[in-house]
């Protein structure tokens, strides 16, 4: 996860700059090739190398200078990721890179339907009420969100599983209409190949779990085994896990909440149920 990060940040850094693939590789004493592999993720970078890149990308912060020097320094380690290292310095957009690099996705939803199942009424009626978006960008955050949905419906979409408290259908954003439109949309979601859809309800006998999470399993370029991870945000932060204990223990978590939630088919039966309700 640590060279999956630093290709990121160096990426971006590049691309603020205005370098070209070109220089970079003259820099570094490599083809362009390799810098494209390198900015992907499928090559590291050593720690001198990225402390040249990082100066000739004019980053001046030194706090944000140390941190990516040290991941070039620690990329072959595994462990837990905080999010004020992961969201240097673009808060989310690592994870939204893993979300599309992602073959599996598994998620746990509580209070909201997540993003990849929302609608545009719905989205817009969420985040009218958020505390964390300006209104101002309130757009921008509504085609970013429907872009990254095209991981669900894209040609070689990825594999998806949900399983939603029933808190997301209950909690109303937007009024019965949007509600009822969103509810809808779940059950068409629902039908596709690659996706699970599951509602945890109420009474449901094994109780629900107080915070949502995703995990992500990414495919390696090469033989060697794909990357997964865990992510859970909060208000002000974001935890970026792919220790093998922790990825382990929500693996273990994850089968719990399928196997207490309403199967398939049942779940269609009542997302419908309350489409009537909301209608």
């Amino acid at each position: 996860m640590r060279l999956k990060f630093l290709s990121i940040y160096m990426r971006e850094a590049r691309l603020k700059a205005g370098v070209d693939p070109k220089e970079v590789a003259k820099l570094l004493g490599r083809d362009t090739t390799r810098v494209t592999k390198m900015e992907r993720g499928r090559e590291g970078l050593t720690p001198g190398d990225a402390k040249m890149l990082l100066d000739r990308y004019d980053v001046h912060t030194e706090e944000q200078k140390a941190d990516i020097v040290e991941l070039a320094r620690t990329r072959s380690q595994r462990g837990r990721w905080l999010g004020h290292r992961a969201t240097v310095p673009m808060e989310q957009r690592p994870y939204y890179d893993f979300e599309v690099d992602s073959n599996l996705i598994q998620h746990y939803g509580v209070e909201m339907v997540p993003g990849l199942l929302q609608t545009e009424a719905y989205m817009r009626a969420m985040l009218e009420r958020s505390a964390r978006v300006d209104p101002a960008s309130i757009d921008d955050v509504v085609a970013t969100r429907l872009e990254r949905q095209e991981v669900i419906f894209r040609q070689r979409p990825a594999e998806v599983g949900f399983v939603l408290s029933e808190s997301c259908l209950r909690r109303i954003f937007g009024g019965n209409a949007v509600m009822h439109a969103q509810m809808v949309h779940l059950d068409a979601v629902a039908k596709r190949s690659n996706v699970r859809l599951q509602i945890l309800p109420f009474d449901s006998m094994g109780g629900g779990n107080t915070f949502g999470f995703t995990m992500l399993r990414i495919p390696a370029p090469t033989s060697a085994p794909p990357l997964e991870m865990v992510y859970v945000e909060n208000l002000h932060d974001a935890d970026y896990l792919d220790g093998l204990p922790e990825v382990a223990d929500y693996g273990r978590l994850w089968s719990r909440l399928t196997a207490d939630a309403l199967g398939l088919e049942q779940s269609r039966r009542f997302i419908k149920g309350v489409a009537r309700q909301y209608a």
